[in-house]
């Protein structure tokens, strides 16, 4: 049983990979939003035999929903597996970050085992956690196989990007913590031939503002998107870029990064979680400490040292399967379901 049921592309690929390794697969909604669905969806679940349940992100909203959730799964002989993307949820998830703690640890006691995605998040879970949970160390599976980058002139004439200039992409402006600032002040202070191209749903009326008083107050600076794209859209945009900026303030793990790199495409990004897993200094691109930091970089990066950091990102980003990470998965699930 795979929870959240809609989450993108990282279980859509894992449920494809484990059904193809033999793992019968159902997904359980959103415990936070679709109550009491999915607690009868769990229940139906179980009665037709599943045994496992990897839970992916934190899918509460309160506590009564986490300790329902636990008590129901411990009766019913449910075994759970926990992926440990973020250290924290991206944004407050449960009134207060304390409670967001508080949630966590609750989450590390329930849990049989839990999955992380580089030794260095390991090793800083334990640290703040504790070592009560044991841990299994599975890369995020890239998306290499399963994109092909676009020509980057169709793009920038599809886009009406430029031909000539040096465009740094923001993609997702959907949380304060992916860095907005700092992106907006980098771009403000490059020189002349650089753009920023800054694209994504929006819903959060502050950054949408801060995005477009930027762009008022450096014309010809930033090109704005803020509609939801679709995959054919995203696919675009990378192309269009010549690298991608997401100067996170707290981030474990990024599904952006990862996609970015698959697409060839380097990145500039702070050296966080498991950032320093997939961007390599000088080779997929560069982690930075300040806006200064970021400023520097651009400045002296010219398009050809950029594109061929993007094609190293997705050689390494071949590297890094879904069906590796499928089948590490799968003997987990299989070893906590005999236990059952």
């Amino acid at each position: 049983m795979l929870c959240p049921s809609s989450s993108g592309p990282y279980l859509d690929n894992l449920s494809e990979e484990l059904r193809s390794q033999g793992i019968e697969v159902t997904f359980i909604p959103w415990f936070g939003k679709q109550m009491p669905y999915s607690l009868l969806r769990l229940m139906w679940s179980r009665a037709r035999g599943f045994r496992v349940m990897h839970m992916n992100w934190m899918p509460f909203n309160s506590f009564w929903q986490l300790r329902v959730t636990t008590r129901l799964t411990k009766a019913f002989g449910i075994r759970t597996v926990w992926t440990i993307h973020n250290m924290a949820p991206h944004r407050v998830q449960f009134g207060t970050e304390e409670k967001d703690k508080e949630a966590m640890r609750t989450m590390f006691a329930w849990a049989d085992r839990g999955v992380v995605h580089s030794v260095r998040v390991m090793e800083a879970v334990r640290a703040e956690y504790g070592d009560g949970l044991p841990l299994d160390v599975i890369h995020h599976g890239s998306y290499a196989d399963r994109v092909e980058p676009l020509d980057q002139g169709e793009a920038r004439r599809a886009l009406g990007v430029p031909e000539d200039a040096f465009a740094v992409l923001l993609l997702g402006p959907n949380r304060w913590n992916k860095g907005i600032r700092t992106y907006l002040d980098s771009i403000s202070r490059l020189p002349k031939g650089f753009i920023g191209l800054v694209a994504g749903a929006c819903p959060d009326p502050g950054i949408r503002d801060l995005i477009l008083d930027h762009k008022e107050r450096n014309p010809g600076k930033f090109m704005i998107d803020l509609r939801r794209l679709s995959d054919e859209e995203v696919a675009e945009y990378y192309a269009a870029s010549d690298i991608l900026l997401m100067p996170f303030e707290r981030v474990t793990t990024s599904g952006t990064v990862i996609e970015s790199l698959s697409h060839a495409r380097a990145v500039i990004t702070t050296d966080q979680g498991d950032m320093r897993e997939w961007v390599r200094n000088g080779e997929t691109g560069f982690l930075v400490g300040s806006v200064d930091d970021i400023v520097a970089v651009l400045s002296g990066l010219d398009r050809d040292v950029a594109r061929r950091m993007g094609a190293n990102g997705r050689a390494l980003a071949f590297q890094r399967s879904w069906a590796d990470s499928a089948d590490r998965y799968a003997s987990i699930f299989r070893e906590l379901g005999r236990s059952v």
